[in-house]
């Protein structure tokens, strides 16, 4: 947590293949950067295809600004969570992505954070449901961007989701509601 605390989280947490959709927050950060201060995209998991994103850092010359944490035990990752200011799940649609839902969005709403995820049916339904976030189109570095700046812009607005989805998640998906149904 000391370590960001100045700054500005854009978090991910989970595994990091390509079909996450990591590339475009990478691209992104090129603007990002320029126009929010203390801006950090924090990069928490692990996979074999990480060099190729270390790679498109260092084109970008972003290594200040992209921080690949690795894969952290699990108790660390509420931490990470709690520091940050936006939560991304930016996957690229396919029959998987767009049928099940990412651990990591409900993980990102039970600490109260606003979200920005790509148009990957499952997470944009339950993210227009809940009202958590904002959606850009999957891969789109224009939009993400803009969502991202919205958010950073409108801190009443990212409260608003974060809220939202908090409450969502403890009155849709706690334990005392799911059990009933099972």
């Amino acid at each position: 947590v000391d370590k960001y605390l100045d700054c500005f989280v854009v978090l991910y947490v989970g595994d990091t293949n390509l079909r996450r959709g990591l590339m475009t927050a990478i691209q992104a950060s090129k603007t990002l950067s320029l126009h929010i201060r203390n801006y950090r995209l924090v990069i928490v998991g692990s996979n074999t295809t990480d060099d190729i994103l270390k790679k498109r850092v260092q084109e970008l010359n972003l290594q200040q600004f992209v921080h690949f944490e690795g894969w952290q035990d699990l108790s660390l990752f509420p931490s990470y969570i709690e520091m940050s200011s936006v939560c991304i799940s930016p996957l690229h649609r396919n029959p998987h992505h767009d049928t099940t839902y990412a651990n990591k969005i409900f993980q990102y709403m039970s600490f109260g954070k606003p979200l920005v995820v790509s148009d990957a049916t499952a997470q944009e339904s339950i993210v227009t449901r809940s009202q958590s976030g904002l959606i850009h189109k999957e891969k789109h570095v224009e939009q993400y961007t803009d969502c991202v700046m919205q958010l950073y812009e409108n801190p009443e607005l990212a409260k608003k989701y974060g809220e939202s989805g908090k409450q969502f998640i403890e009155q849709e998906f706690s334990w005392e509601q799911t059990s009933e149904d099972l």
